[in-house]
């Protein structure tokens, strides 16, 4: 079952709210990231050297690199050694659909970040800020690797951190030889790894390295640059993909002062941290509201046992049914918009995952999220036993991929035969009406032709202008 770190440890979320550490969830990365840019604005005293020694790692590369003259030299070999960081486990924030693990470097990607920042220290550039910003034209970089990055060289701090509000909360702890020293931690029942605690005032869903909303004053200095990076890229690059990436870091050797001028703008952009009262990217309500709903709300069951796969589907409906019902009229809706703005998808598939898991454990229901046994992602999976199943994927309206999703669920339908019980719930937040109309003619040819198909379930997630609305009561 989903728990906090401060349910996990017993401890009153009020109290655990005044050190000012982040409350992870303990088997669900939360998407939130070390931003580097936060660390010198960190009032912790633990992390006060912090962005200076991420610095200092940096630019001690960039003085290697300089003097390498080939790949393979004992200046690049030497360069490789510093630029090794191994995932940091324990945090419970990233990208990891299964488990809390963090992203590694491999000898490939570590190779190839070498190369761009040989050719970058050969433009003329060698600010350190150029391995923060490398993900913006860097393939296999993104926010996870950059925050396991720095969390790889800020590791003492983050340790002393964990063990000092260990030890102010009173928490009983063990004693964990970690990198030759002992710490008093406790261990994460999910992974056996040390829970690592980290300061709320460093981490953003987006790190600042990633999140650029005016490329017109990036390229203020060169009007055809900023044309050609304008087609390309739009008005944000945090979604540049790969071959949009290749061609930036093709445009940046070409024209280093376009990443001077990124630089320059980075070095100013305002240290704004994570709205965690509103939660915008809906990476931690969810759990407190589900907390709170499912306590207020129990589940009436049809059958108090499971036991049979026709129970489990009935169990499964009910659930369904449930989250239904406290989306359309008991003020969850609200927690799936910023403002009148919809979350992404994940926030949705949270808050059911929240409320779901809940009820499961109350009714000895194992619940599991995005399994992938070969047949394509499935967003839920609940069972009973070895062979009691059923599948439950969740789309929004506003999801382009709400058809293809569904056609997908009934090609595996005919393949299972039988053994595939699922549902399919489609939450409405103002997708296009053409796109839903094209799914319930789908669901009634497939009707009209016999075809055996999931469960669909329309819920109706539109903001009510008279409606009840979830106020978090927990939140900090």
């Amino acid at each position: 079952m989903a728990i906090s770190v401060c349910d996990f440890l017993g401890i009153e979320k009020h109290k655990f709210d005044s050190t000012g550490a982040f409350d992870a969830i303990l088997d669900v990365d939360s998407k939130m990231f070390i931003d580097p840019h936060l660390l010198s604005a960190c009032e912790v005293p633990e992390f006060q050297n912090s962005y200076e020694k991420v610095r200092q790692r940096f630019t001690d590369i960039l003085k290697i690199l300089r003097h390498s003259k080939e790949k393979g030299d004992v200046f690049w070999r030497r360069a490789e050694i510093y630029f090794k960081f191994p995932e940091v486990k324990g945090l419970c924030i990233g990208y990891s659909n299964r488990g809390t693990s963090g992203s590694a470097i491999g000898p490939g990607l570590r190779e190839r970040l070498l190369e761009t920042a040989k050719s970058i220290i050969d433009s003329g550039i060698e600010e350190p800020e150029i391995f923060e910003l490398v993900g913006l034209f860097e393939s296999n970089i993104g926010p996870d690797r950059l925050s396991d990055i720095t969390a790889n060289i800020i590791s003492d701090a983050i340790l002393n951190y964990t063990q000092r509000i260990f030890s102010e909360m009173g928490v009983e702890t063990s004693e964990q030889i970690i990198e030759g020293e002992n710490y008093k931690l406790v261990m994460n029942p999910h992974n056996k790894s040390a829970i690592l605690l980290l300061p709320k005032t460093i981490l953003r869903d987006l790190p600042l390295a990633f999140s650029w909303s005016d490329i017109d004053i990036v390229c203020s200095h060169n009007e055809e640059l900023r044309h050609r990076v304008n087609q390309l890229i739009g008005d944000t690059w945090k979604q540049a993909v790969s071959q949009q990436k290749q061609f930036l870091k093709e445009l940046i050797l070409k024209e280093p002062g376009l990443l001077e001028d990124l630089i320059t703008l980075y070095k100013v952009k305002p240290q704004t941290t994570y709205d965690y009262i509103n939660d915008p990217a809906g990476q931690v309500i969810w759990y407190y509201a589900s907390k709170e709903t499912v306590q207020k709300y129990p589940l009436e069951l049809k059958k108090e046992n499971v036991e049979t796969p026709e129970d489990l589907m009935d169990f499964v409906i009910t659930v369904c049914d449930k989250y239904k019902d406290l989306i359309e009229n008991n003020g969850l809706n609200s927690l799936l918009y910023d403002g009148v703005k919809p979350k992404k998808e994940e926030a949705a598939q949270k808050l059911f995952f929240g409320i779901a898991d809940a009820y499961c454990a109350a009714n000895n229901i194992d619940i599991s999220r995005e399994v992938n046994g070969g047949r394509g992602p499935v967003d839920f999976k609940f069972s009973k036993g070895y062979k009691n199943r059923v599948v439950v994927e969740s789309k929004l309206t506003t999801n382009g991929q709400l058809l293809h999703g569904f056609t997908v669920q009934i090609a595996e339908y005919q393949k299972a035969e039988k053994t595939l019980h699922g549902i399919y719930l489609v939450l409405d937040n103002g997708g296009p009406i053409k796109r839903i109309t094209d799914l319930k003619d789908l669901i009634l040819n497939c009707q009209r032709e016999g075809l055996r198909m999931p469960i669909v379930i329309f819920i109706d997630a539109m903001p009510k202008l008279s409606a009840s609305r979830y106020e978090p009561k927990e939140i900090n």
